[in-house]
């Protein structure tokens, strides 16, 4: 189970709301309802990163 994938959307979502979701989604190509079956690989993990930094302007608080 992806439940680093999903702290991401939750923490984005505090961030800046569902647009902020929705563009974290669009960027990973991993919308929340697949990313809950995704695996917490290394490969997944760096693209939430990235994608949270560059939605947020910050790096994210996790893993």
């Amino acid at each position: 189970m992806a439940s680093k994938l999903l702290k991401f959307y939750d923490l984005i979502k505090q961030e800046g709301g569902l647009q902020a979701q929705m563009r974290l989604a669009v960027i990973t190509n991993l919308p929340s309802n697949k990313a809950a079956d995704a695996p917490d690989s290394l490969e997944n993990l760096a693209k939430f990163k990235a994608a949270y930094k560059e939605i947020t302007g910050k790096e994210p608080p996790i893993v």
